[in-house]
């Protein structure tokens, strides 16, 4: 079995990161604290806001999925997305990342699929 760390631990080192980089970054929406999935809304303002899923890929590593549009969309749509996963999910971890420089960068590749 592989070691992993709780979805929690995560998200609290990931929170530091961004406040570290001058991103403000606040949890939305907790869930599980072991095993909850990870939504991030990067809030980019004038350029539209980006959802990104945390997710799996086929070998077992970590990667991103993007949820709507590449060049962003409008902050009531992205809201609505959120809504519904969690509606779907309530175990999903919602993070908001306040971005105004757009220099916000995952630390897992996005995956085109």
């Amino acid at each position: 079995m592989i070691a992993r760390l709780s979805t929690k631990l995560w998200i609290d080192a990931h929170l530091r990161t961004c406040f570290a980089n001058d991103m403000p970054a606040f949890v939305v929406a907790k869930g599980d604290e072991e095993r909850g999935g990870v939504i991030l809304k990067v809030n980019c303002f004038a350029a539209g806001v980006f959802l990104f899923e945390q997710s799996l890929d086929f070998d077992g590593n970590r990667i991103w999925r993007r949820l709507g549009p590449e060049g962003g969309q409008q902050e009531p749509d992205a809201d609505g997305v959120v809504a519904r996963k969690r509606q779907f999910d309530p175990d999903l971890w919602v993070i908001e990342i306040e971005d105004m420089a757009a220099k916000y960068e995952l630390d897992a590749p996005v995956s085109e699929f």
